[in-house]
Order: C-alpha cells, then sequence, then structure tokens
C-alpha cells in the first residue's frame, strides 16, 4: 500500500490507493535440485510433464507434477550452454547448444541423447520452434541465419537474413507453414516461406526497442517482447499492422506464453513478477513474487492451463494454480480526515 499527501483547498488529505493485485491464485515453487543452477527455458510435453534446462550446470530436467519430482539428465556435450528446449509432436525433446554449437534431441523412452553439428562455426543459436511437419528451425544469433533440421534424414539447411548483424533472437513455426523470427539488432519482425526460402521483412515501428521473445496465439496474431520499450507488440500477419500494450508496472517482458483463452503471459525478473496480458478484456494482471530473490525468466502453459515458469536467483519452479483464472481487486481509495479538518468542513457546510 502506498500513500501521498494532497494538499486540497483547506486541508491536507491522506489518500491510500490500494493497488490491483491478484486473489484466489495459489504460486507454489518447487526447488530445482541442482547446485547454483541457472534454468533458463521451459516447455511442457502433451501429458503435463514440465521440461527445463540448466543454462550452468549443462542438464535437462523433467518435472512430474503427479508426484512433485525432478529427474535430471546430463547433457553428453560439456559446457553446451542450452539456451533454449521443446517438445515435437513425437514427444521428443529439442534443445539448443550455444557454445556447443550442437542441435540436441532426448528420447525419455530409451534416455538417450542425440547431438547434433551445426554447420556454421559459432553460429550462437539461442531460440528453436518446431513445424507442423517436425522439423527444428532455430535462429542464428552471431552467423546472422535462420537454420532447421530435419530428423528425417538428418539434415541441415541454413538461410541468410537480407540485414546485415541483424542478431535474430525469438523464432516461432506457425501452423500455416510461415516461419517468423526477431532480429533483436535490427529490429525487424521476419518471415520465411519454407518453400521459396524467401525472407520478407517488417520494420517495426519503434526504432531500437529491442525485441526478443516471440509467440503466436490461437488467431495466428504474433506478439513479441519490446524490452527496451517495455511494452508487448502485436503483429498481424493479415493487416502487417503492428499494436503496442504498455506493461501497467514499467518492466522489462521476457519470456512468453499463452494460454487455452488466447490471454498472453510474460516474466519481468527486473520487477520479479508474472504477467498477464487479456487481449479479449484489454487488461493485465501483474503477480508479484514475494519471498527471496525471485527472477522468473521463462514460462510455458501446459495442456491443463497451469502456468509454468522458472525462476533464476532461487533456482525454482514455479507454477499459479486456479487453472490460469486470476481475480482482481480493483483500486480503491480511502481517505482520512482529523479532527481539525472535520470542524473546518462543518464551518463550510451550508
Amino acid at each position: 500500500m502506498k500513500y501521498r499527501n494532497m494538499v486540497l483547498g483547506i486541508g491536507l488529505f491522506t489518500a491510500a490507493v490500494v493497488q490491483a493485485h491478484a486473489e484466489e491464485s495459489k504460486v507454489k515453487y518447487y526447488s530445482i535440485p541442482s547446485s547454483n543452477g541457472v534454468p533458463v527455458a521451459i516447455t511442457s510435453d502433451l501429458s503435463g510433464r514440465v521440461w527445463l534446462v540448466d543454462f550452468r550446470n549443462n542438464l535437462i530436467f523433467i518435472f512430474n507434477p503427479k508426484d512433485e519430482q525432478f529427474t535430471k539428465y546430463e547433457i553428453p556435450t560439456s559446457r553446451s550452454s542450452a539456451t533454449d528446449i521443446t517438445v515435437d509432436h513425437k514427444g521428443r525433446i529439442w534443445f539448443v547448444e550455444e557454445d556447443g554449437n550442437q542441435i540436441g534431441s532426448f528420447d525419455l523412452e530409451t534416455k538417450t541423447f542425440e547431438e547434433y553439428d551445426i554447420p556454421s562455426p559459432k553460429s550462437q543459436s539461442m531460440k528453436l520452434s518446431v513445424d507442423k511437419d517436425g522439423r527444428i528451425w532455430f535462429t542464428e544469433f552471431a552467423a546472422n541465419k535462420i537454420g532447421v533440421f530435419n530428423p528425417g534424414d538428418k539434415s541441415f539447411r541454413e538461410y541468410p537474413i537480407p540485414t546485415p548483424m541483424s542478431q535474430p533472437t525469438g523464432i516461432v513455426a506457425t501452423q500455416k507453414g510461415a516461419v517468423w523470427f526477431i532480429e533483436s539488432q535490427g529490429n525487424k519482425l521476419g518471415k520465411l516461406t519454407p518453400e521459396t526460402g524467401k525472407i520478407k521483412e517488417y520494420i517495426i515501428p519503434k526504432p531500437f526497442c529491442a525485441p526478443t521473445e516471440l509467440i503466436v496465439d490461437g488467431q495466428g496474431q504474433l506478439w513479441f517482447s519490446a524490452r527496451k520499450d517495455r511494452k508487448l507488440v502485436k503483429f498481424d500477419p493479415r493487416s502487417e499492422r503492428f499494436e503496442e500494450f504498455d506493461l501497467p508496472g514499467k518492466g522489462v517482458p521476457e519470456g512468453l506464453a499463452v494460454d487455452s483463452a488466447g490471454n498472453i503471459w510474460y516474466c519481468d525478473k527486473y520487477k520479479k513478477r508474472v504477467g498477464r496480458y487479456s487481449p479479449k478484456d484489454k487488461g493485465f494482471i501483474e503477480i508479484d513474487l514475494v519471498g527471496g530473490d525471485r527472477a522468473p525468466v521463462d514460462i510455458t502453459v501446459s495442456n491443463s492451463n497451469r502456468v509454468w515458469f522458472t525462476v533464476i536467483g532461487t533456482n525454482e519452479l514455479g507454477v499459479i494454480d486456479g487453472n490460469g483464472v486470476v481475480k482482481v481487486e480493483s483500486p480503491k481509495m480511502s481517505i482520512s480526515i482529523d479532527e481539525t479538518e472535520k470542524n473546518m468542513l462543518k464551518q463550510l457546510s451550508p
């Protein structure tokens, strides 16, 4: 609760403003069993299990919500610096290694890893996405390319980005076949058409907005985070128009996810919050992560609509229960008046 003093003509009023906050949304935390871990990326599979990568300790974890137990698996390449993780339609786990310069997969049934060298050396690959045909698309931050790996014939193909030194980060393959990506330095949104290999770039209206994450919602709308401008940005592929939404707490949006209702979830590690934007209601909700140095960095929504997120600083896995439903108390204001002010008001009353 915040207080401020206001001089209103005849006296001093103290206004207590109660900010909107989350209710009936229990946030629960699970300690990840690794030493000084840095869980930078998270995803969930069709069985509702949660997968995450520990960047520092070179580990992949699976968390089973039914028994609330973690199981860890060590990535074969030492110091691989895995930065992203996803799951394909067959249930295989895929991850990208920034320092290992590889695309990796893990099969839970056989408990085996496979790793594949990315053709461009020191590509510094950052993010990945699986398309409807099971191919793995990824961004090559340093090599300035978009790469794709075909698990069928184990082949790679790379597509140079027209803008030099664009530094691609977020990427998403849509159900319609297009592959979209963010150029963090080029300040553009890119579209790659796999059939032709052609890339079309769209200039983001706000220059140097530091775009990073990228997701697609159920309506085919693209959403990305503009870190420097502290905004969420939507792009409509049909109208080719951008729309911006200011974060209410002026935080820095990072990891993005969308739930079954079309709500956009995000992390704000600097303000230590998890937020939700509802395109339907055009309103935000931000949930403070109290207790300790809890800084959320990535987020996913399971098929049961539970919102899971990774927390650095405390090395935890967090979950928001209540089936993703959060109730918010409307802002209220109370005014307290001392006895002297009451007497003054009585004298002024007719």
